[in-house]
């Protein structure tokens, strides 16, 4: 049998390892799929179906979409349950020596999106994992978009009743489980009846005792919002916790440095409602078509920021059962209601705050750009405001917000210092980092401006040497800078003069001069164009 293709064969020995994702494989301007993945991808997308030599008789069957437009196809993906691998390449194809490195950087999955346009402001996107050991259970949700991490386990009677009244609890887009929960398969199947999401499987040894880690790396804290020292005692929920972080590093490639703190919670804590009961009452969704319309948040949600979304919605699904702690929350809502103009003066103030825990997000993740530092510099500058407001309320839970609420200051002179008012949109544009705050952009930024004069003074003394006076020196993104001569004075060109390429028109030629100067100026321009938001932060 005929060996495949290198490239074919390399992408063979990616998939094997993304068995249940398809594979996006980048190649050029485009990510590519093959065999099974496209056929499924040309069928779920609506794709052309085409194929592609690969060392075999039969061509391999193939469909692509453009790199720039993936997350619209991904999110099409997602929405229909499947899991996204994101094969890039990793170094310069006009540099690499044979086939092009590539890897997985990341795998999108239906519980672990971050993406703004994938994601509904005001509801949190759950991943769920849960661990089973004999007939207890150990239970861990994370939004990876805001950092939000709790956990709890069950170990009481009718436990696998009180687990799927958990998940209910949640409704996780995903749930990662442990070997031994995913062999139950009358439990599995109970839990696919209940809810649509996706089920990824992991070994059980992913599912670590580990304490020592969670210490080092987390702030565990119970629901009183007080550090948890004796882990042992929580030992379902440890397990929970570190196959759930387990699967997230593994999927995302990266240390999710805003995950940092880790709520262990008591399941009496809340009032035990079971699926079909919030169905029936509808909640946050309406029976029949799942929209928010018509339903107790609909009727309840006046709130002015995302994230004060997603806490009501938290609120609703988690009704307290402590008689102090709903008194608590009573008597803030009769303060608000009964004073006018701290109410107004409040809803005011809210309205100008962005959204800073998913802003958060994406700074960890590495895809924040320099619109969303703004948009976080202009939310923190109403927080000393907004604090003063609250400075002479009277009941109990205002008063613990306003001794707790952090103004940031240091968060928003950093930001005031480092990014432009009016910085680029893109990352890979550059112009974001402001002048004098970090040296080494300074450097490149002053290099890359003379690297422009020096094409200005080259152009001058080369029409000066050779006589030519329309000659001039431009560039494009195929062949780079050149200097173009027209026909008429071809025969005035140098012998030192390389022709680059032939035009209708008259020629292209470089120098070793002018290849010297294209190669500082593009090398300086790629690095002023890579700065990452992070070093806002780690200068």
């Amino acid at each position: 049998m005929a060996e495949f293709t290198p490239m074919m064969q390399h992408y063979l020995d990616t998939k094997e390892q993304y068995k249940d994702c398809i594979l996006f494989y980048r190649l050029g301007d485009f990510y590519e799929m093959f065999f099974d993945d496209a056929k499924t991808a040309s069928r779920e997308l609506e794709l052309t179906l085409t194929g592609k030599d690969c060392g075999q008789e039969e061509r391999a069957p193939m469909c692509g979409i453009p790199y720039h437009a993936a997350n619209m196809y991904i999110a099409k993906l997602i929405e229909k349950g499947y899991k996204v691998a994101i094969c890039e390449q990793l170094e310069d194809p006009k540099k690499a020596k044979g086939i092009v490195k590539r890897d997985v950087i990341r795998v999108v999955t239906p519980g672990t999106v971050v993406e703004d346009n994938l994601l509904d402001e005001k509801k949190n996107n759950y991943i769920m994992s849960v661990y089973k050991q004999g007939i207890f259970f150990g239970a861990s949700v994370c939004d990876i978009s805001t950092g939000d991490f709790l956990a709890t386990q069950i170990k009481e009677t009718n436990n696998f009743v009180k687990l799927l009244d958990e998940i209910a609890r949640y409704y996780p887009a995903e749930i990662v489980v442990n070997s031994m929960l995913y062999s139950c398969t009358e439990e599995i199947q109970k839990i696919r009846e209940r809810i649509e999401c996706y089920i990824s499987n992991m070994d059980d040894a992913d599912f670590s005792p580990d304490i020592d880690n969670l210490k080092d790396k987390y702030e565990i804290i119970n629901d009183k919002d007080e550090k948890i020292d004796n882990l042992n005692e929580k030992e379902f929920a440890v397990a929970a916790i570190n196959g759930l972080l387990k699967y997230i590093k593994q999927t995302q490639k990266i240390e999710m440095e805003h995950i940092n703190r880790i709520k262990i919670y008591n399941t009496t804590k809340y009032m035990a409602l079971d699926i079909s009961a919030r169905r029936n009452l509808e909640l946050t969704e309406r029976m029949r078509d799942k929209g928010k319309r018509g339903t107790l948040l609909w009727v309840l949600d006046k709130t002015s920021t995302s994230m004060g979304g997603r806490m009501l919605r938290r609120w609703i699904n988690d009704p307290l059962i402590d008689v102090s702690e709903i008194n608590e929350r009573l008597e803030a809502v009769n303060e608000l209601k009964s004073n006018m103009m701290l109410r107004g003066d409040i809803i005011e103030g809210l309205k100008k705050i962005f959204d800073i825990e998913r802003i958060a997000g994406k700074i960890s993740y590495g895809n924040a750009n320099a619109r969303d530092m703004l948009s976080l510099k202009s939310s923190v500058r109403k927080i000393p405001e907004l604090k003063h407001v609250l400075e002479n309320v009277n009941c109990g839970l205002l008063k613990k917000l306003y001794t707790n609420l952090d103004e940031l200051k240091d968060i928003h002179d950093l930001i005031d210092k480092a990014i432009m008012e009016e910085p680029a949109i893109t990352i890979t544009e550059g112009n974001i980092i402001k002048k004098g705050y970090n040296e080494e952009v300074d450097k490149l930024k002053s290099a890359s401006t003379d690297g422009k004069t020096w094409l200005i003074n080259l152009e001058a003394k080369e029409r000066e040497e050779t006589g030519i006076k329309n000659l001039r020196i431009s560039f494009n993104k195929v062949f780079g800078y050149y200097i173009e001569i027209t026909k008429s004075n071809l025969k005035m060109v140098p012998d030192r003069y390389i022709r680059k390429q032939t035009l209708t028109t008259g020629e292209r030629f470089i120098t070793e001069e002018l290849k010297e100067i294209e190669d500082t100026i593009l090398r300086l321009t790629r690095k002023i164009s890579r700065p990452r938001i992070q070093i806002i932060f780690r200068s």
